[in-house]
């Protein structure tokens, strides 16, 4: 098992403000026996409840709620490495559940904003999901190569703090008919915002991946292998199908890199069945288009399942239920 350290570069610009107003404040207030895994945990909960509240109730109500679940995942999602650090009980596996299951969430926190504000187009949200994968991709790839994490300027804080604050402020009928107004032909406002982020995070992308050392053909792989699945399913799947086989899929190879990092130094090849299937069934297509969306979807949850238990497996002795006093 490899040596663990923690390591990071944060260029933020938001995230010294954030933690100084809003999340050092609360940290008197968590009992110290509370692990940082559990805090993990309950603040990532939020995540899924907004993106219910998107696909059940989407009224000005609603999305005040889930702009506040935004915010809470926020806060836990910085609370729990100041836990962490406050209680000496940082650890690779507190670092696992944390970073790994911010993957899902990078994909979930875009498609709740697609369905707050009626994106359905499949072109555009197969770019701004694999672009929003690629840029979050290269983070983890990069921190494997080097053993550093780099934060950008504009990152992940500053990302979800935008998107809950169009989120809000949409409850505001002037403000929501403002953002779903055309602008360009059949473009809205807020698509063309999407597709401006695609763009910051293609140049997050190259730029990360431009001053990672000792690039292996690995990431390469998967930089084809996540097009082309974004493109080729984008004809295939609804915009829930694609966004779910986006995110499964980049999360998976995420969880790969991971692996790598925090476990045993191996990089490993992204999943090829996938693309390949894609590719093929796009000129032979045998079979339904329902029926195939499940079966992938389901072999990349079973890989997924493994990989996660592989890892909880080898850094079990990390897991506390509370916190020793020291």
């Amino acid at each position: 098992m490899r040596e663990y350290s923690y390591r990071c570069h944060d260029f933020s610009l938001l995230t010294p403000g954030f933690k100084k107003w809003f999340v050092a404040p609360l940290l008197p207030y968590i009992p110290w026996v509370i692990p940082a895994n559990i805090i993990t945990i309950i603040s990532n909960l939020f995540v899924y409840i907004a993106f219910f509240l998107s696909f059940s109730y989407n009224t000005t109500t609603s999305r005040l709620l889930i702009a506040l679940c935004l915010f809470l995942y926020l806060l836990g999602d910085h609370l729990d490495g100041m836990q962490a650090k406050r209680t000496q009980t940082g650890s690779a596996l507190g670092e696992f559940c944390d970073h790994y299951l911010d993957a899902f969430n990078n994909g979930i926190i875009l498609f709740t904003a697609f369905m707050v504000f009626g994106i359905y187009d499949s072109i555009l949200i197969a770019i701004v999901l694999t672009t929003s994968y690629l840029a979050h991709m290269t983070v983890f790839y990069e921190q494997y190569k080097t053993g550093w994490l780099t934060f950008e300027k504009l990152g992940s804080l500053e990302a979800v703090l935008l998107i809950l604050i169009l989120v809000g402020s949409s409850a505001f009928e002037p403000v929501y008919q403002l953002l779903t107004s055309n602008l360009l032909s059949n473009y809205r406002l807020i698509d063309i915002l999407f597709g401006l982020s695609a763009i910051g995070a293609t140049s997050t992308f190259i730029t990360t991946l431009k001053r990672t050392p000792k690039r292996g053909n690995e990431v390469w792989l998967f930089v084809v292998s996540a097009i082309t699945i974004a493109f080729v399913g984008a004809n295939m799947f609804s915009s829930l199908e694609l966004f779910l086989l986006i995110t499964l899929y980049a999360s998976l190879y995420v969880g790969l890199i991971m692996k790598g990092h925090l476990v045993d130094g191996i990089e490993r090849i992204p999943d090829l069945v996938i693309p390949l299937t894609l590719l093929i069934l796009n000129f032979i297509a045998p079979l339904e288009v329902t029926n195939l969306f499940w079966i992938l979807a389901l072999y990349l949850l079973v890989r997924i399942f493994v990989l996660v238990f592989q890892t909880f497996n080898a850094l079990k002795i990390y897991w506390v239920w509370s916190n020793p006093r020291i």
